[in-house]
């Protein structure tokens, strides 16, 4: 029963995510964590192969074969409907910097470095702002991105990375015979599934392309792999600096698990934090300071604390700080919680206590007293006490770490290309005046509309946005059926086609419904999400010409925009 109440309270974490109590919130996020940390040894010697192996002479196995494919097809069924959910907020959603600028400056970034320039500078988008993030953590993304793929496909990949390891993991639970273990890994799976806290940052986040390298980090402190573990949490430190919180306590661990190997332990810790940055700290070393350090300091203490009340809604105590006017505190309160946490840390280890719940101990109490405790900080300290979890399963205590990481990455890639399939089609028909087809008109346009014979939905000005989903960047024909709202019948209007930045060509527009079609090359697509943007040459309002009280502004109406590969 001690690893159920362990997945009671993972589970329990994701779901206090969707309280709009912050500070309730933060007291039952602390409250669970505590009582991970306490249980967390208990658990862990029930879910060892020794503990299994009692476990086994004390009770009559169940039917294994019937109970784990019955697990195996409920846990496929959670992952791809999730992997559904996922996709679809990024079929839906282009970049956008007014939604959230990070995957907006990693793309610069990318295409900086591609052309051979350092990618630590500054950006206009169109708001001034730095690379803030470390190469570890945008790497993973140059593969979609070379690709000519959406780079939230390496997202998903991250996202999918531990329900798929849960999944599995629950699967030989049940073929051991152990369903309520079984079961309780289906909870903590389908917790994390159906996020909606997740869900909405599938579309603008980041930070999971390197969760399966905090996977790996929690299975080598598990195995006390302490020189591998020492260089991932050296890697994680370059992908985020949060991470750096985690260190302490795993030099502390390697100290009185392995104190021989302390300081190549510490070497290799700072190699892997360091290394990937040497050549962009000898191009521009002032920039990159700035970009992982000074411009977070200067936009939280200028802008977020002064013009917004964005930290006062968020889990954590720096909100309720700054709600009284106590700006002055907030690193000092830090200093004194970390502090506090490495003194317990270091005390339980001593003690012979498990170091993992200790470090996403340490995560959580950094990520709660941080200058700005946005929501997704919390995603890397629940991964990490699941992922800790994981590893202590007999599953995993038995086999090849690069064997069962590479198992868990094959299953996410598998969900992920098999929905991808499924969704996105090469060809695609947005009818746009349907409320199926609303989700795909991003901007511009007003209502829809029912005509005698068809629907629609106006241009409310002289520009919208339509977002395409598409598996393929074959050439292809893009056509728009539309009618353009003209002043008088003897003038005409002039629309323009843009796919992804690239110009396809403009059309003239005569009186009444017509469909123009425009040649859209390889180049221009990517695939997954597509924006195709229409440029109107003039918009009146049915006020200003004489036509009735509407005050809109309308340019043209659009029935449909078809994609056909050619």
């Amino acid at each position: 029963m001690w690893i159920v109440a362990r997945c009671a309270f993972l589970a329990l974490n994701f779901l206090l995510l969707s309280s709009r109590s912050y500070l309730l919130a933060t007291l039952l996020v602390t409250l669970a964590n505590v009582a991970l940390v306490l249980l967390w040894d208990s658990a862990a010697r029930t879910g060892s192969p020794e503990g299994l192996q009692a476990d086994d002479r004390t009770r009559r196995r169940g039917p294994a074969w019937a109970g784990s494919a019955g697990i195996a097809i409920v846990s496929t069924i959670i992952l791809f409907v999730a992997c559904h959910a996922w996709l679809h907020q990024i079929l839906i959603f282009p970049h956008d910097p007014q939604r959230a600028d990070m995957l907006v400056v990693i793309q610069l970034g990318i295409r900086r470095l591609l052309h051979g320039n350092n990618p630590y500078t500054m950006y206009n988008v169109p708001w001034q702002i730095p690379l803030p993030y470390g190469i570890v953590m945008w790497a993973p993304m140059l593969i979609p991105h070379l690709l000519r793929a959406d780079v939230r496909f390496a997202t998903i990949f991250g996202v999918l990375f531990v329900p798929a390891a849960c999944a599995l993991t629950a699967v030989v639970e049940a073929h051991r015979g152990r369903h309520t273990a079984a079961l309780a890994w289906l909870v903590v799976m389908s917790a994390i599934a159906f996020s909606p806290q997740l869900e909405g940052f599938v579309s603008i986040g980041h930070t999971p392309a390197y969760w399966p390298l905090l996977a790996l980090f929690a299975w080598l402190v598990v195995r006390e792999r302490w020189q591998s573990a020492a260089l991932a949490c050296g890697l994680l430190i370059a992908a985020r600096t949060t991470m750096v919180s985690i260190a302490p306590v795993l030099l502390i661990a390697v100290w009185y698990r392995g104190r021989s190997r302390v300081a190549g332990c510490a070497g290799l810790l700072i190699a892997g934090a360091v290394v990937p940055f040497l050549p962009f700290a000898i191009a521009d070393w002032p920039a990159l300071r700035y970009a992982l350090y000074g411009s977070y300091q200067s936009m939280m203490k200028t802008f977020v604390w002064t013009s917004t009340e964005w930290v006062q809604h968020t889990i954590g105590i720096t909100g309720w700080l700054l709600a009284r006017g106590w700006k002055g505190a907030v690193e000092p309160v830090q200093i004194a919680v970390m502090l506090v946490v490495y003194a317990a840390a270091w005390h339980a280890i001593r003690q012979d206590r498990r170091p993992l719940p200790w470090l996403a101990f340490a995560l959580l109490a950094f990520s709660m007293t941080t200058l700005w405790p946005v929501i997704y900080l919390y995603f890397d300290v629940f991964l990490l006490l699941v992922c800790g979890a994981l590893a202590e399963a007999a599953i995993l205590q038995q086999g090849r770490i690069p064997r069962v990481w590479a198992g868990r990455a094959a299953a996410s890639f598998v969900v992920l290309m098999l929905s991808t399939w499924v969704m996105v089609p090469n060809d695609r028909s947005i009818d746009a005046g349907t409320g199926a087809d609303r989700q795909f008109l991003y901007s511009g346009f007003a209502n829809d509309e029912r005509g005698t014979d068809r629907n629609y939905a106006w241009i409310d000005g002289i520009h919208a946005e339509i977002v395409v989903p598409r598996r393929s960047r074959a050439d292809a024909t893009i056509g728009v059926l539309v009618e353009p709202n003209l002043p008088t019948r003897d003038t005409v209007q002039q629309m323009s086609v843009t796919l992804n930045g690239t110009v396809l060509g403009t059309a003239t527009l005569k009186e009444g419904w017509q469909e123009v079609s425009f040649s859209a090359p390889s180049q221009a697509w990517r695939i997954g999400v597509n924006e195709v943007t229409l440029a109107l040459s003039s918009a009146i309002s049915p006020f200003e010409a004489g036509l009735g009280a509407d005050r809109r502004r309308l340019s043209a109406a659009i029935d449909r925009l078809n994609v056909r590969t050619r």
